[in-house]
């Protein structure tokens, strides 16, 4: 089960608690137990995961930035050359640059992807002469390296950040379900014990509808992919 699934259930069954009370379903302590769970559970899947490559990634593309930058404005300035052949060479260039914009300006992403393209259409073989007629072959292959630094360490910084939320999340996970089996067993004791109440019968009918929707929903997914099943909470008793 994805974590936003497993999330959005344990908050739907915590709704049910309060909406009830602790008091009258007999949970207080469980309840205590399930609110800081819930609490875990929430900073492990939404926690700012902060990165050492983080500061890397923003050198990087800082340096990539004015690398750009001084591309861009010396085939600008080469339209002012005294020496024809370079003002040619830059008008050739200058409509390639037009074509991708400012990519300085875009996402990270974004930015890589086009700084690739526009690497490619400038070492192509027509292109290629005129950026050695203007002297700028050196600052294309540079700022194409330094596109790929970028594109290494934000993957570099992705990977660590999913592995890390990840591990953490499984870890919270495997308590959470302690707790909410506590819950239900508590609930579950009730009926058992013949100490059922309207409030308790309620909400047993409504976790188990919840469970029904995860299911189905699980079962669709399922349907589009052979990763196997995803188990579902366990359910409350039913008198």
């Amino acid at each position: 089960m994805r974590n936003n699934d497993y999330f959005q259930f344990m908050a739907d069954v915590k709704g049910l608690v309060v909406q009830a009370t602790p008091a009258a379903l007999n949970v207080e302590e469980e309840a205590v137990a399930f609110d800081n769970s819930f609490t875990a559970l929430d900073e492990a899947i939404n926690v700012d995961q902060g990165s050492v490559l983080t500061e890397k990634v923003q050198d990087a593309d800082l340096r990539r930035d004015y690398t750009w930058t001084a591309l861009n404005g010396r085939v600008k300035a080469t339209l002012y050359s005294p020496i024809p052949e370079e003002v040619e060479a830059a008008k050739h260039l200058e409509r390639v640059f037009d074509l991708y914009g400012g990519i300085r300006y875009l996402s990270l992403k974004e930015q890589t992807a086009a700084a690739t393209n526009l690497n490619n259409d400038l070492k192509d073989r027509d292109m290629a002469v005129h950026c050695q007629t203007i002297g700028i072959m050196p600052w294309v292959l540079a700022h194409e390296a330094e596109n790929t630094a970028v594109n290494d360490l934000q993957n570099q910084r992705d990977s660590e950040k999913a592995n890390r939320n990840f591990a953490k999340a499984k870890e919270v996970r495997v308590a959470f379900d302690e707790v909410y089996n506590a819950l239900v067993n508590r609930v579950n004791a009730m009926v058992t014990l013949r100490m059922s109440t309207p409030v308790i019968e309620n909400f047993i009918l409504e976790v188990n509808q919840k469970i029904k929707n995860l299911e189905t929903q699980l079962a669709a997914r399922q349907g589009h992919s052979d990763n196997g099943e995803e188990e579902s909470p366990e359910t409350p008793a039913e008198e």
